[in-house]
């Protein structure tokens, strides 16, 4: 039931704001309602942060154990845009829990990771790593830097990007507009909305073709709705933005 987690990171797509909170919930097929998450961004003079906190329910939460994933971005804005300096997946399930801190050396165009596992409370393994890619990103960051990469999301655009958390081995993530008729296609099941996406992630989500999302998006570039589509055995997978505060 882990991969739930993922759809929940990308569906958070969020205006910058000097401070802002946002409530996702995910609805999976037959089980009804089976996930929510919490995203918060506070950015300070040239800092900023972000966390989300996730949470499986119903059903999902017996599932899986009671699974709690914590996510985590920090770091600088320059000239507009997020340039992390951390980031941190934080993880837990009954009595286990996996904390790892990804640092970013963008000058040297590396990125090295420590890892600790915990069963009980107590340590029971940890380790240092490189990851064999480097990203100027990481998943968070990314979703609120990509308006500036988009550029007039009403024009054709398809492009491999780089994140940490996403694809495994590479980082890789691809990021298309959705134009001309496939637009059409897509205002029945997520709602009118100015901007399209559609969202490659390379990872078999729930036995889906590849991890393919498409969201809707408003004018602010604010995620409104998600869909995750031709889940094996259950249709679809839903998002959708049930809370927004925007403090500026």
């Amino acid at each position: 039931m882990k991969r739930w987690i993922v759809l929940i990171v990308l569906f958070s797509g969020f205006v910058f704001a000097e401070s802002m909170h946002a409530t996702y919930k995910i609805e999976y097929g037959i089980f009804g309602k089976m996930g929510v998450s919490d995203a918060y961004l506070v950015k300070k003079e040239d800092r900023y942060e972000i966390r989300m906190v996730a949470k499986a329910t119903g059903l999902a939460k017996v599932l899986s154990g009671g699974r709690v994933e914590i996510y985590g971005s920090k770091g600088k804005v320059v000239d507009g845009r997020l340039v992390p300096d951390t980031f941190t997946k934080d993880i837990k399930r009954s009595n286990k829990r996996r904390i790892k801190v990804y640092t970013f050396d963008h000058e040297a165009k590396r990125v090295v990771f420590h890892e600790k596992n915990f069963r009980d409370g107590k340590l029971k393994d940890e380790k240092n790593e490189t990851l064999p890619y480097y990203a100027d990103n990481d998943i968070l960051s990314l979703y609120f830097n990509v308006a500036g990469i988009i550029g007039n999301c009403s024009e054709p655009f398809a492009k491999d990007l780089k994140a940490v958390g996403a694809e495994k081995k590479t980082g890789r993530v691809r990021v298309e507009t959705v134009t001309g008729s496939g637009r059409e296609k897509l205002k029945q099941s997520l709602g009118d909305e100015p901007c399209y996406l559609k969202v490659t992630i390379f990872q078999k989500l729930f036995g889906s073709k590849g991890g393919e999302l498409y969201l809707s998006l408003n004018e602010n570039f604010v995620v409104q709705r998600a869909l995750l589509k031709d889940v094996i055995m259950f249709g679809d997978i839903r998002g959708k933005l049930v809370h927004f505060e925007d403090k500026k």
